[in-house]
């Protein structure tokens, strides 16, 4: 781990540097503040604790922490003043710009290393905590059983490609699309089946889509697709490969084979920048919507196109 030393006193400085290096801390030293700023600014990313004199020429220990403390980063700095001023006042003062604790000048070895301790508990937490907080973010736009988008994530993703398309005057191709007979499936070879056969889906549809495309589960076996840049003749396209690569394949399933087919409704579309981007999408599913039971009314495994340019 990375520790950043700001110290002017240069006996100080050395001192302190041992210290750390003796005990397995892989130490960055500067002689003033404003060479600490340039050092922290190039290895942020790897500086966890910053121990900085109160005083020190070109940028003093304040100033210098709380540049840090407004750095965007991606984990906790735990920062300790070192300073020879034992008054309280001074003391709050610097607890009070952010700085995590302080160590009166001379220091103690002994002392330095147990308050270095608290500090890495304090990192540590701080990291437990950011990852637990992504993985609950991630459950809540996820779906369990598929890992795609969960229907609220991906009206989020869909309106932002909408606006996208508002603002760039390009076409956006929304696909819905459902597994025919799907409770067939469920009811014939179990729900175990059932949810293995959903993930197979996704992962065919996902095989044939772009890395910037879209797709998420609006609910049971139906599913969503945003096609960015996608005229008439791509969306038919794009429809005809995902359609294919289900039904031209059979599921196996343990020691079962089970053939698997799907429809879809189809709609192309360019906004504008004045359309309210949360009745486009609205209008934009419920044509969807349309097309796809216009393809289960005329036998399923097919598309239905419609254009709304």
């Amino acid at each position: 781990m990375k520790v950043l030393i700001a110290e002017d006193e240069n006996i100080s400085r050395m001192v302190l540097a041992k210290a750390l290096a003796n005990h397995g801390y892989e130490v960055l030293q500067a002689h003033d503040g404003q060479e600490a700023w340039d050092i922290f600014q190039k290895e942020k990313e790897d500086i966890y604790i910053a121990i900085l004199d109160w005083q020190m020429p070109k940028m003093d220990g304040i100033e210098l922490c709380q540049r840090i403390k407004d750095a965007s980063l991606s984990h906790y700095v735990y920062v300790i003043f070192l300073t020879g001023k034992k008054d309280i006042d001074s003391i709050v003062e610097g607890l009070e710009t952010g700085a995590d604790d302080y160590l009166p000048k001379p220091f103690d070895r002994r002392e330095l290393l147990s308050r270095l301790k608290v500090g890495l508990r304090l990192i540590e937490f701080e990291k437990a905590l950011r990852e637990a907080n992504e993985k609950l973010h991630t459950l809540a736009i996820t779906d369990g059983l598929t890992g795609i988008s969960n229907r609220r994530a991906i009206f989020e993703r869909l309106r932002g490609e909408i606006s996208r398309a508002g603002r760039e005057n390009s076409t956006f191709c929304l696909i819905m699309l459902d597994i025919d007979h799907f409770k067939k499936v469920n009811d014939t070879y179990g729900h175990g089946a059932g949810d293995k056969v959903l993930v197979e889906i996704v992962n065919r549809i996902k095989s044939e889509l772009r890395p910037h495309d879209d797709i998420g589960r609006y609910g049971g076996e139906e599913f969503l697709v945003g096609i960015s840049k996608a005229d008439s003749k791509i969306s038919r396209v794009i429809a005809e490969k995902l359609r294919k690569c289900i039904c031209e394949r059979p599921f196996q399933v343990e020691d079962r084979k089970i053939d698997v087919s799907i429809s879809l409704g189809v709609v192309d579309f360019m906004p504008s920048r004045d359309h309210d981007i949360n009745d486009f999408l609205e209008g934009m599913i419920k044509a969807a919507d349309i097309a796809l039971y216009k393809a289960k009314e005329a036998g399923r495994n097919r598309a239905v196109y419609d254009s709304i340019v």
